[in-house]
């Protein structure tokens, strides 16, 4: 018993039993170090350094335009005052995040048909950072089926538009949604959005560069994000790249707002949010599908001169 405990004792002192709390924590957009440390690194949220507009997409008016285009599923006759009472009544029910985004959040999305994903960690994307921050884990996201990009490109650029371990889940990830409950934090949840946004960001200008450099820079953006919080604001957003003038990274990302909706202020309001949403989602779609075209294309070419 007495050398028993003496082994005890000995793996205690020399420290050989893995102690949990020696191991460091990464740093969440819970965290107040988060935003610093994404600034750090060339990721700027809405607002920051704010220049009157001239970091704002080259494309922002042109994406504006696009979200406000009218949609028939909206139409008063198709989405009634009662469709928006039910809305309003399940958004006030909710009572945690899970219940937002599993009873109001698809109210405000409707039936698409887009390839998407809900709390799945990016668990296969190489570090934004330092590596000392968590892998995102986005509420909602909308990416393409992995079948549709050529698998030269899937293995070659893997680490920035395949985003988890099971590589089945979509790809290419360029429209994104972070929701809070009740008890939820808005900062945090613009955070995760931004976050989201960078990396959604990255993966096009990986495969857009994979295409060809000639437009890499560009100053548009391909990426949309969107927050939506328990007390009915819906916030949407772009993330695009832009050259960094800071020898430390070669690439800065650049959070813009588009717009702002009071989903559940009246029927006219959630209409106006809804329509921009879905058309924000099908226009997602078609900047990814006009990349994959492109660089399937270029794979194709690829091939033949090899052989």
């Amino acid at each position: 018993m007495a050398s028993r405990q003496s082994g005890w004792r000995n793996r205690a002192n020399t420290g050989s039993e893995s102690n949990p709390s020696s191991t460091p924590k990464k740093t969440s957009a819970y965290n107040p170090c988060f935003e610093q440390h994404l600034i750090d690194h060339g990721v700027y949220r809405e607002g920051y350094n704010d220049d009157g507009g001239l970091e704002a997409p080259a494309n922002l008016e042109e994406i504006n335009r696009r979200l406000a285009q009218p949609r028939r599923s909206l139409s008063p006759s198709c989405f009634p005052w009662e469709a928006f009472l039910n809305f309003r009544k399940k958004n006030r029910e909710a009572l945690t995040e899970n219940t937002v985004m599993s009873k109001a959040f698809p109210i405000i999305t409707g039936d698409a048909g887009i390839s998407s994903q809900g709390n799945l960690q990016f668990g296969n994307f190489e570090d934004l950072t330092d590596g000392s921050i968590t892998k995102a884990m986005p509420d909602f996201y909308d990416g393409s089926r992995p079948a549709e990009l050529n698998p030269q490109i899937r293995a070659d650029l893997s680490p920035y538009i395949v985003p988890s371990t099971n590589t089945a889940a979509p790809c290419l990830p360029n429209f994104f949604m972070e929701g809070k409950g009740p008890k939820g934090y808005p900062l945090v949840c613009k955070l995760q959005a931004l976050y989201d946004g960078a990396l959604g960001a990255r993966g096009v200008h990986e495969l857009r560069s994979y295409v060809g450099r000639e437009t890499l820079f560009d100053n548009k953006a391909y990426t949309i994000t969107s927050t939506y919080d328990h007390n009915g604001t819906l916030t949407i957003y772009t993330t695009h790249p832009i050259r960094s003038e800071y020898p430390k990274t070669s690439t800065e990302y650049r959070m813009t707002q588009l717009n702002a909706f009071a989903m559940t202020g009246n029927p006219d309001t959630f209409r106006q949010g809804a329509t921009a949403l879905r058309n924000a989602r099908c226009w997602s779609k078609e900047k990814r599908e006009e990349l994959i075209a492109a660089g399937n294309v270029k794979a194709l070419n690829a091939g033949k001169l090899r052989i």
